[in-house]
């Protein structure tokens, strides 16, 4: 063979293996790259998946608090429902009945210590009105607080405080009404027992407002 023909014949090998070697390497490029790619996709679409079972995982807890937080606004609702017409307006009277009393009864102290520092003044009857009245007031205040509670012993040491406190007030209120009736000499247990309830119905109404508003209501931080 003659030495052009083998030069071309040579030339012409490297031209065809270079492209077929390439393109092989080529192709393992593009496997190799798309390895990674593909297990890069599965490690992506493995923690997409982990975290949605994350999620569902503790999306069940909180759509269970929220079916169960459902189920009982639905059951308070039924309870409400089920509270109509009369009984339904009476259980809503226990706030506007505790007022009278409040009052009453502190103005019977106030005007108590007025009596004790003007004597003679003639205020005795106005002590004793404010006293029926009082009484009157603290008997209708407990019962709508029994209507709205139901014959329920339950509750916190507030609860437990406030309910037993107002059934005090209510008796020793009838105890002032029958001392106040009484034409004595000596005003000296009436007198202990108006300030005593002064002191029973400012402690009622801190309780009230504890309940009512929560705890610490006042704001005051030693309470």
């Amino acid at each position: 063979m003659k030495a052009p023909s083998f030069l071309a014949l040579l030339a012409a090998s490297l031209l065809f293996v270079g492209p077929v070697q390439a393109h092989g390497d080529e192709k393992h490029g593009e496997e190799t790259s798309a390895a990674p790619a593909a297990a890069n996709g599965d490690a992506h679409d493995q923690a997409a998946m982990a975290q949605m079972g994350d999620g569902g995982a503790v999306g069940e807890p909180s759509a269970g608090h929220d079916e169960a937080s459902g189920g009982h606004d639905e059951a308070g609702g039924h309870a409400e429902e089920g509270e109509t017409g009369v009984m339904a307006v009476l259980k809503k009277l226990h706030p506007a009945t505790i007022h009278f009393p409040i009052a009453l009864f502190l103005m019977a102290a106030a005007t108590e210590l007025f009596v004790m520092r003007r004597k003679g003044a003639g205020l005795e009857s106005a002590v004793r009105v404010l006293v029926y009245g009082g009484a009157i007031g603290a008997v209708v205040a407990v019962l709508f607080g029994w209507i709205h509670t139901g014959l329920w012993f339950g509750g916190d040491a507030v609860m437990q405080v406030h309910r037993w406190n107002g059934m005090l007030i209510a008796v020793l209120g009838v105890a002032m009404a029958y001392l106040a009736s009484r034409q004595s000499q000596s005003r000296t247990w009436l007198r202990v027992s108006i300030f005593s309830m002064a002191a029973l119905v400012l402690i009622q109404g801190f309780l009230g407002g504890e309940l009512a508003h929560g705890p610490n209501h006042l704001g005051i931080s030693w309470l």
